[in-house]
C-alpha cells in the first residue's frame, strides 16, 4: 500500500466524531458561555473602556463604578460610609479582576509555562491559574495587613467591638477601598465557577464562594469590617504557599515545593485554625463582655447588634470552618502518602495532578497512582 492509500489514524474520526456530538448538544447557554471563556480579554477589556471613558468623558471623573461613594460630609479625615452605592464599585472591580486574571494567565503565566518545558496542556492551564492566584494572594495579603495595621485592631480582637458602632461605620479611603475590592474579587471568583470546566470540588468551592461574599456583605453592612479584615488576612496567607507549592510542582522544582508545603501546613494550621478559632471566638463571646447582652440596633447612627445577628454571622463562620477542615482532612492524607509512600515524588505527583483545585483553599489527592518517570528530563517535562 502506497503512501497516499494509507488511511488515516481511526482516533482522528473518534476525536471528530465527539466533538460533532458535543457541538450536537451544547445548548445556547453552553454555546454562550463557551464564548464568554474564550473571549475573556476583549469582552472585559471593551466594557472598562466603556466604564472609564463614560466618567472621563461624561461624568467628570465622579463615575460611581470607578470612584468610592457615600464619603462623609465635613469629615477632617476624609472617612467614607457604606452604602447601597458601593456596588457598582465592586461590579467595576469583578469585571477589571477578569481582565486582570485573564491576561495574566493567558498572555504571561502560560506562555512562560511553555517557554520553560512544561509539555502537559493540563499542567500549563493549572500553572496559570495557580500562579494568577498566588500573585493576588501575595497582594491582597499585604494590603490586608497593612490595612489592620493602620487599624485600631492589629493583633487584638477586642478592638473588633470597642466602642462600637462609633469609629466603624468610619472607614478611611484605604480600608473601604480594600474591602470593596475584595469582594469584587469573590464575586469574580463566582463567575469564573460557574462558567469554565467544572472541577471535581465544584459543589465545596461553590458554598465556600457564596458563605465568604455573605460574610464579607454582612460585615460591610453592619459596620464589622475590621472583623472581615483579620478572617481575610488569615485565609489569604495560608493560600499564598498553597498556589505556590502546585506552581512549583508543575515546573519540577520538587525540593522548593516540599519546603513550600511544610510551611503551607504551618500557616495553614496558624491562622485558619489558631487565629480563626480565636476571631470566632471574639464574635460570639467577647462581644457580650465589651457590647453587652443587650439589643444596639439603631441604623441611623450605624449600630446593628443583636444577639441572634450576631449568632447568624457566627454560624457563617462556623460553616466557613468546616470546609476549612474538610480541606485539612485532605491535606492530611497527602502527608499520610509522604509518609508510608517509598517515592515521594510520585506520591505528592499522585495527590497533585488529579486534583480538583480551584485555587482558594482545596487540594484533593484522590485518583490513580501516577506511573514513575523515566528520567528526571521527562519530569520536568510532564
Amino acid at each position: 500500500m502506497t503512501m497516499a492509500e494509507k488511511p488515516a489514524d481511526p482516533s482522528y474520526f473518534a476525536d471528530m466524531a465527539a466533538k460533532k456530538a458535543v457541538a450536537k448538544r451544547s445548548t445556547v447557554v453552553d454555546k454562550a458561555c463557551q464564548w464568554v471563556v474564550e473571549n475573556q480579554i476583549s469582552w472585559s477589556a471593551g466594557l472598562l473602556a466603556v466604564i472609564h471613558g463614560y466618567d472621563y468623558l461624561i461624568a467628570d471623573g465622579n463615575s460611581k463604578l470607578v470612584h468610592l461613594q457615600h464619603r462623609i460630609p465635613d469629615d477632617a479625615l476624609g472617612r467614607y460610609a457604606r452604602g447601597r452605592l458601593d456596588a457598582y464599585y465592586i461590579l467595576h472591580w469583578a469585571i477589571a479582576f477578569t481582565l486582570i486574571r485573564a491576561t495574566i494567565m493567558y498572555k504571561m503565566l502560560e506562555p512562560f509555562a511553555k517557554w520553560y518545558g512544561v509539555k502537559s496542556l493540563r499542567k500549563v492551564t493549572r500553572f496559570g491559574e495557580q500562579g494568577w492566584l498566588t500573585i493576588y494572594y501575595i497582594i491582597s495579603n499585604a494590603a490586608g495587613l497593612y490595612v489592620m495595621y493602620q487599624g485600631p485592631h492589629w493583633m487584638d480582637t477586642r478592638q473588633f467591638w470597642m466602642n462600637y458602632p462609633e469609629g466603624h461605620k468610619q472607614m478611611s479611603a484605604l480600608m473601604k477601598s480594600y474591602y470593596l475590592i475584595q469582594m469584587g474579587f469573590w464575586f469574580q471568583q463566582i463567575f469564573v465557577l460557574l462558567v469554565e470546566e467544572r472541577r471535581k470540588d465544584f459543589v465545596v468551592m461553590f458554598v465556600h464562594h457564596i458563605v465568604t461574599c455573605n460574610l464579607m456583605g454582612w460585615s460591610l453592612f453592619t459596620n464589622y469590617t475590621r472583623v472581615g479584615n483579620a478572617v481575610l488576612c488569615c485565609m489569604d496567607s495560608s493560600d499564598i504557599f498553597l498556589s505556590g507549592t502546585k506552581c512549583m510542582r508543575y515546573l519540577g522544582f520538587e525540593r522548593a515545593a516540599v519546603v513550600s508545603f511544610v510551611i503551607f501546613i504551618l500557616s495553614w494550621v496558624y491562622t485558619r485554625h489558631y487565629l480563626y478559632f480565636k476571631i470566632t471566638y471574639s464574635v460570639f463571646y467577647e462581644t457580650y463582655d465589651i457590647i453587652g447582652p443587650d439589643s444596639l440596633w439603631n441604623p441611623a447612627t450605624g449600630a446593628f447588634y443583636t444577639r441572634p445577628s450576631i449568632a447568624g454571622f457566627t454560624a457563617l463562620l462556623v460553616i466557613l470552618q468546616i470546609l476549612i477542615i474538610y480541606w485539612f482532612a485532605l491535606v492530611l492524607r497527602i502527608i499520610y502518602r509522604i509518609v508510608t509512600q517509598n517515592n515521594l515524588d510520585d506520591s505528592r505527583s499522585d495527590s497533585e495532578d488529579n486534583d480538583g483545585d480551584n485555587g482558594t483553599g482545596s487540594k484533593k489527592s484522590g485518583g490513580a497512582k501516577s506511573s514513575k518517570r523515566k528520567s528526571g528530563a521527562k519530569s520536568k517535562a510532564d
